[in-house]
């Protein structure tokens, strides 16, 4: 009887382990296409970045500017740094030596205006209030003169923004409240004096189209800026047609997921690849993060690489600025979200992120643009490693990305 029990168990047993092999074979064999048509193009990706700190927090060190900005194994690939343009011109020297690091390392800089100064606002603070109508010029003097002072220092602006979230009155640090009147009155007036530096509005702290379609409408202010520029709290990335039918780059220019968890948390990381992932699709031609060093920053406060820096390399190392966003299949699965470019030199890069539970298998239908893919992967356990070699076989390569992964293929 003991036996036979043993048996009989033994069997059981046998039995549902060969299903389980059964399923786990049928979920790898049901593999869904990723069909790629370079043919078929999006917005340009000028790049991947974050907000120095430098004034308000210690200063990035050459090591930590290495780690984000570098392209190597076990750094970031960022290729854009955010600055703060103070309302104390005194004060501007603060900023240089990160930004010179980093411009040393190619990287786009542009800067953000927290408050003009004290004495050109209706409430002479920096805190709260408006720029009064009869500083216009004057503001714009300002921030040009701060363009002169980076330019000087080896650390040439890219472009600024007139404003940071000018929709959103804390009411306890440096801000600037500005409506779409505003906006129209100043760029009208004096956006002509900017020159070459791309100018970015308005900056909302929520994207909002309420405050920026009547600057877009504007026949005066429209041709006087050249970012939608805006941030995602309390909302999803979305498309902006209206602003891209006017030529507007769109570029997300200060988000974070979560402030309360370690920048280590995988559990909290992974929503940071699905928020990059919607931005390209949303056709953002830049994601730029808020402070690149703090606790739930890219690199923790010991100026190591975080897993959410990790994730952010995965797009930042590998799809330069000038690549251009191109048609592939976005939802392969219901848990597996992708995204393809083609880099400037003409490579295919897929990034595919599995958001399940479960190892998807991939055909990537590249058809004659590429003969192999290599594979960098970053998990739980992997930070931002080679994860194998895929060759391309009748235009296809069949590939495999693990649960809870964020994967990027690079075209050979």
């Amino acid at each position: 009887m003991t036996n036979a029990l043993s048996r009989a168990t033994r069997r059981a047993a046998s039995a549902s382990l060969l299903a389980g092999a059964l399923a786990a074979l049928a979920t790898c064999a049901s593999a869904q296409t990723v069909a790629i048509n370079p043919g078929t193009t999006y917005q340009t990706v000028r790049g991947f970045g974050g907000f120095s700190g430098a004034g308000w927090a210690a200063e990035l060190t050459s090591a930590q500017v290495d780690a984000a900005f570098g392209t190597a194994t076990g750094q970031i690939g960022l290729s854009i740094m955010r600055i703060r343009i103070d309302p104390d011109s005194s004060k501007w020297s603060t900023q240089l030596a990160s930004a010179q690091l980093a411009k040393a390392k190619g990287a786009l800089l542009f800067a953000t205006p927290w408050s003009p100064p004290a004495s050109m606002k209706t409430n002479n603070s920096v805190i709260s209030g408006r720029l009064a109508s009869s500083h216009y010029a004057d503001y714009a003097t300002h921030l040009l003169n701060f363009a002169s002072t980076m330019q000087a220092g080896g650390a040439a602006l890219y472009g600024f923004s007139i404003q940071n979230e000018p929709d959103y009155d804390p009411g306890t640090y440096e801000s600037c409240l500005w409506n779409s009147t505003e906006f129209i009155n100043f760029l009208a007036g004096q956006g002509s004096r900017f020159g070459s530096y791309k100018v970015m509005a308005p900056e909302s702290f929520n994207f909002s189209k309420t405050l920026t379609d009547p600057i877009l409408n504007s026949a005066t202010a429209a041709p006087q800026f050249d970012i939608v520029a805006g941030h995602l709290y309390g909302v999803s990335p979305s498309d902006y047609p209206l602003a891209r039918s006017k030529g507007k780059e769109l570029w997300m220019t200060e988000h974070y997921t979560d402030s309360t968890s370690d920048a280590n948390d995988w559990s909290k990381a992974l929503p940071v690849a699905l928020e990059l992932h919607n931005s390209m699709v949303s056709n953002y031609s830049a994601y730029v993060w808020w402070y690149i060093r703090r606790s739930y920053g890219l690199l923790t406060e010991d100026g190591k690489v975080s897993k959410r820096g990790y994730i952010m390399s995965q797009f930042a190392k590998y799809v330069r600025p000038g690549a251009t966003r191109i048609a592939a299949t976005e939802k392969p699965y219901s848990d597996v979200y992708v995204t393809a470019f083609k880099t400037s030199a003409g490579k295919l890069v897929v990034v595919a992120i599995n958001n399940g539970t479960s190892q998807r298998q991939l055909q990537l239908q590249a058809g004659s643009a590429a003969t192999s893919f290599t594979k960098y992967r970053t998990t739980s356990a992997d930070n931002d490693g080679y994860a194998g070699q895929y060759t391309v076989t009748g235009g296809v390569a069949t590939a495999y990305i693990d649960p809870g992964s964020v994967n990027t293929f690079v075209g050979q």
